[in-house]
């Protein structure tokens, strides 16, 4: 049961990004971006050698998403176009080489996949006034997916799975608070109520 909570989790955490990216690319952390794209891209080849279809199935969806906000950052950020495409290319060429060692793809999941809202959270922190296009909904439901894959790595004996998420979780609501606090007080102050 624990495993289909975190890929429903796994399934919806992706798109609120995606659609404020439509919008604005304003404060999103192209790091957060590719280090995302890859993380999924590990955990799915992690997930087929160990035969885990729940952690498969949460996958593919949010490398997609990553893939799509990464676009729109192309699109959205004329300064960044080279890094998108060297940035996706690079990340998938690196992975593809992994494939054949299991213990490669494991501790690269593992290590990826911990960091990947580092590059955002130290952006929102830096600079709170630019975080129009990020979206604080994205990081509170991956800071629960995150307690959910943390918990499921214990129950099923494989803290492969739950290693990442002692530092996923902290920085995923550290980054939702700080992000929803701002764009909360920038509303606030348009709309002059306190």
């Amino acid at each position: 049961m624990l495993g289909w909570v975190g890929i429903v989790l796994n399934l919806t955490f992706i798109w609120p990004q995606v659609w404020r990216a439509r919008r604005s690319v304003v404060g999103i952390a192209l790091g957060t971006v590719l280090a995302g794209f890859g993380a999924r891209l590990l955990w799915s080849v992690y997930s087929v050698r160990a035969a885990d279809l729940e952690l498969f199935l949460g996958q593919a969806p949010i490398a997609l998403g990553f893939l799509i906000v990464a676009g729109f950052v192309y699109f959205g950020d004329r300064t960044a176009r080279r890094k998108v495409l060297v940035g996706v290319a690079g990340v998938t060429v690196a992975i593809a080489a992994l494939t054949p060692w299991h213990l490669g793809v494991s501790v690269a999941a593992v290590v990826v996949a911990a960091v990947v809202n580092l590059p955002q959270m130290i952006r929102v922190i830096r600079e709170p006034e630019q975080v129009a296009g990020v979206s604080p909904a994205m990081y509170w439901l991956v800071t629960a997916a995150s307690a959910v894959w943390l918990s499921y790595g214990i129950v099923v004996h494989d803290l492969t799975i739950s290693a990442p998420h002692f530092v996923l979780f902290p920085t995923g609501l550290v980054t939702a608070f700080t992000v929803h606090r701002h764009q909360l007080t920038a509303s606030r102050s348009v709309t002059g109520t306190r």
